[in-house]
């Protein structure tokens, strides 16, 4: 694809909604001041942190404010052990203390959010239901949401995006990003390497919605630029983030708030997030961990563009034709549909949640049908796009190594067969259109499978 310049960064702020600043360097933490007083009009604030973010910036950040006449009003340090969950119970703390504050002056009370992207999420939500604009001060360059709108909470025992505004301002220190653990780090790269995948899964969306199929759209072309034309760049530029390197750690964030930024932008994920978060989210909801601590969020994404990478280049091998359906297939009947999703999160708290969706999307025979002919019409070409927009398998894992990710299912307390059985279940919980929807249409799903599963080149 080629559409537009590469836009750069001041370009990709001016374009979102909710964000009007981004410091990112070594020593911003004495522009925050002015930030205050420019965008927030107020001189309070509102510390919200967990002990080691507290060590690594916290404490800094207090002293910087202090001496430039910045009053902090009140904190909340959350405890370092064990590991901080974005619960929606520690939103209702947050929500409290800050409600206590709120009509205590005339100036406005700002919440500063001084951590990874838990805490992020936490006070952004927190804030968001009290209709207060917060302040993010990030301590490593770990995920795309710092800049993005939504929260990812646990909420009645289900993991949920929950709606709100992104933070007005970001003031990001690269001294400070460098110190982060190193997991930290790669899991930032893992996220950002992800949207290789996510543009590959829309070129599939704008190819099949005028074939008709369900839930496919159309590609917006700002939106692509903003995240795929200067994307390349970033992963080289960034690759070596997880040993500390400065430059890197900038370049990274940059582009990880430039992934959110878009998405503030088009008002939705759809430009930076296909089938391989679908394959994190299948995770996300198994409380996927290794030896009792949780694996990232970039982490499971690094696995999942792997496996989304790995279907993708099954699924277009042929430069004639899609894979054939297995002997014997026939269109699957809406109630035979619903008995697999059943089978397949028979456990699950999303059950409802995923038959819902699956309802929605199910396409009766005829659909299907349309979509396999309007497919096949353009496969070579389709193709050619889908090919040309990934990094090939075996080029994707060696950056994932060399940016120090896990690269086999083993790394994040798996085996191979969980990743193909992860995607049948991938396909069923979100109306997005991708890869998988594609092959499914096509009736070539468990073939695609199958192919992957006796390929000794994946995983």
């Amino acid at each position: 694809m080629d559409m537009f310049n590469i836009p750069g960064l001041e370009e990709c702020l001016a374009a979102a909604r909710w964000t009007r600043a981004l410091v990112i360097g070594k020593g911003v933490y004495r522009e925050v001041s002015a930030l205050l007083d420019a965008e927030y009009g107020s001189k309070r604030v509102f510390l919200i942190a967990d002990e080691n973010t507290m060590d690594a910036a916290g404490s800094g950040l207090e002293q910087t404010l202090n001496s430039s006449g910045i009053e902090i009003t009140g904190r909340h340090i959350f405890p370092a052990e064990p590991r901080l969950h974005a619960e929606y119970k520690h939103i209702e703390t947050l929500k409290e203390k800050f409600a206590a504050l709120m009509d205590t002056s005339s100036q406005p009370l700002v919440p500063a959010a001084v951590g990874s992207g838990t805490i992020n999420d936490l006070v952004k939500r927190a804030a968001g239901e009290l209709s207060l604009p917060y302040l993010c001060i990030p301590t490593a360059a770990s995920v795309d949401g710092f800049t993005a709108a939504g929260a990812a909470i646990l909420k009645d025992d289900f993991k949920q995006t929950l709606s709100c505004s992104a933070p007005l301002c970001i003031a990001a220190d690269t001294g400070v990003l460098s110190c982060a653990p190193a997991w930290l780090s790669s899991s930032g790269f893992g996220d950002l390497a992800g949207k290789i995948c996510a543009g590959a899964d829309w070129i599939i969306a704008d190819a099949a919605a005028p074939a008709g199929a369900k839930w496919a759209d159309p590609i917006e072309d700002k939106a692509w630029a903003m995240v795929q034309n200067g994307l390349h760049g970033y992963l080289d530029r960034s690759v070596t983030a997880a040993e500390g390197d400065e430059d890197a750690l900038k370049a990274l964030f940059e582009a990880l708030s430039i992934t959110g930024f878009t998405m503030q932008y088009a008002n939705d994920s759809r430009p930076v997030s296909g089938a391989e978060h679908l394959f994190a989210h299948i995770w996300e909801m198994e409380d996927l961990s290794v030896s009792g601590i949780p694996v990232t969020h970039g982490h499971k994404v690094a696995i999942g563009s792997l496996a989304d990478t790995a279907f993708l280049e099954t699924l277009f091998a042929d430069p004639k034709n899609p894979p054939p359906p297995p002997g014997g297939y026939r269109h699957p009947a809406f109630d035979e549909r619903i008995a697999e999703v059943k089978s397949a999160f028979a456990h699950s708290p999303a059950l409802e949640s995923v038959i819902k969706t699956v309802t929605e999307k199910y396409p009766d025979e005829k659909t299907a049908a349309n979509v396999s002919m309007g497919i096949r019409d353009q496969w070579k070409e389709l193709r050619a796009k889908v090919l040309e927009q990934l990094i090939p398998y075996g080029e994707l894992k060696a950056v994932l190594i060399k940016a120090r990710c896990p690269v086999l299912p083993k790394e994040i307390n798996l085996d191979r067969s969980a990743i193909f059985a992860c995607a049948r279940r991938a396909q069923m919980i979100r109306k997005r259109y991708n890869g998988l929807d594609l092959a499914w249409d096509l009736g070539c799903f468990q073939t695609v499978l199958a192919r992957m599963e006796t390929s000794g080149g994946y995983f």
